[in-house]
């Protein structure tokens, strides 16, 4: 991948150098592109793009990878002329900041693509900042530490007192009993439905396999209701949890049939639930009227907390009720925990690269300039502009660049982070202020990083040292 990217982008340049010829060098005649070049442009972006569908390994994301990275192009370069524009029109009585800002607009493509390619590569650098150390740990807290770590199923009606009781004498609390119906769905809206009816492989799985149905007139603790109405009354009617319904393409009203134990059970969805599932508690994606499922085949199943010092708790209930199916989550929970832990390490390792990654860019984007910045500080230092001046003139230059490139990068991260952990992790995320000012920070922090070797030149080089470095 590093060879092809390589290739791709150090081709151009390499190929262009092969073809000039000394007597266009003298002349600095060397800004021509040929087509041959610009084909070799295309291959450069199109190596790109290859490698981004190599690591992605599905067409569908490395489109809305290639796409997004190419629209946040876009709009930062729109972005960051418009930012300089609006510099630009500053009224100030102090000829160093004027002069400045000027330079920035009587070069506005170098001055963009310094501002966007900083600004992309602090985005990501925030990013990562963002995912390691306030959105992970916003999604490892949202599961409390009493959370439940035993679910209990095919618990039969006459031995929900007895179960009960029994795990109140191990000093646990009363668990909650839900039933539990198992069916088929086999219809929707009049028309049969099978695993080839859909192409998606989570839907295919929901449907080729029995649905856990439940039923009851109170909605359920950590359940929200997001579209529709809760169940009122007897008549039949479903609430259905919204992820499964988007995934089987359902609304507000079609009409469901399931087949539970060789009968049909149908009625139309008229309501959507959002579900908490960081708390751990039982949660069915299908909920009826108890009218309409009371007297089917069930089963009731509960979840509880048990520590560690009730290990054996899980033995003596299933030898006293041989039917039960006790299953211990705790060791879920904690493999989790250390993925978690895992990807919080290797975060922090990017996190190095990333840093490293913004300030070459930056190196790169300046050198891309210096020999324009020569000159000008030439023709200063000719007309009798201090070391001072030419030093705090490259200093806004870079103040400016780093101050603009480090905003955008914290309001795109930031809103980034926000529809990550609202659609994604289902957590929220309001640190929109703190994105900001980490963006500004590392922005100018990285621009005087980068340019400190050119501002210590300039102020140290006479007017024909620094002709000389602009013309070599």
């Amino acid at each position: 991948m590093a060879c092809l990217l390589l290739l791709g982008f150090a081709g151009p340049p390499l190929y262009g150098l092969a073809k000039v010829s000394p007597i266009r060098l003298v002349r600095s005649d060397v800004n021509s592109i040929g087509n041959a070049q610009l084909w070799l442009a295309l291959g450069c972006f199109s190596s790109c793009a290859f490698v981004i569908l190599l690591v992605a390994d599905d067409w569908r994301l490395a489109a809305w990878v290639a796409s997004s990275f190419g629209a946040s192009l876009l709009l930062f370069s729109m972005l960051a002329y418009g930012a300089l524009r609006l510099l630009a029109h500053l009224k100030t009585s102090y000829f160093v900041v004027r002069f400045a800002l000027t330079m920035h607009i009587r070069r506005p493509a170098f001055a963009v693509i310094q501002i966007t390619a900083l600004g992309l590569a602090l985005m990501a650098l925030l990013m990562v900042l963002l995912l390691r150390h306030d959105l992970l740990p916003s999604w490892q807290s949202a599961i409390p530490p009493n959370a439940p770590n035993r679910f209990m199923t095919n618990i039969m009606e006459d031995q929900k007192i007895a179960i009960a009781q029994l795990l109140e004498d191990a000093g646990l609390d009363r668990p909650a009993f839900y039933p539990m119906v198992r069916g088929r769905l086999t219809e929707v809206n009049g028309q049969p439905i099978t695993a080839d009816t859909y192409q998606d492989e989570n839907a295919r799985r929901l449907v080729d396999r029995e649905f856990n149905l439940s039923y009851t007139d109170q909605l359920p603790q950590g359940n929200r209701i997001t579209s529709g109405h809760w169940i009122e009354g007897d008549a039949p009617q479903i609430s259905m949890e919204a992820g499964i319904a988007k995934t089987l393409h359902l609304k507000i009203g079609d009409q469901l049939s399931f087949e539970v134990a060789g009968e049909r059970v149908e009625a139309p969805i008229t309501s959507l639930r959002k579900l908490d599932w960081s708390s751990m508690r039982v949660n069915f994606f299908v909920i009826m009227p108890p009218a309409q499922l009371r007297d089917m085949p069930q089963s009731w199943i509960t979840s509880y907390y048990q520590s560690p010092q009730h290990e054996s708790l899980d033995f003596d209930l299933t030898q006293a009720y041989p039917n039960l199916t006790v299953v211990d989550v705790q060791n879920t929970l904690q493999q989790l925990q250390s993925v978690l832990d895992q990807l919080s390490n290797a975060l922090g390792f990017l996190f190095a690269f990333t840093i490293a990654a913004a300030v070459l860019v930056l190196i790169s984007a300046i050198a891309a300039t210096q020999d324009e910045r020569y000159r000008s500080a030439a023709i200063l230092k000719a007309l009798g502009a201090s070391r001072q001046a030419l030093a705090k003139i490259a200093l806004i230059e870079l103040l400016a660049i780093g101050s603009i490139a480090g905003l955008l990068a914290g309001l795109f991260s930031g809103m980034a982070a926000w529809a990550l952990g609202r659609y994604v992790l289902e957590i929220e995320f309001n640190a929109f202020a703190q994105s900001l000012m980490m963006g500004l920070v590392f922005g100018i922090t990285v621009c005087l990083l980068a340019g400190l070797r050119f501002m210590q030149r300039i102020q140290s080089a006479s007017a024909i040292e620094c002709l000389r470095e602009a013309q070599t």
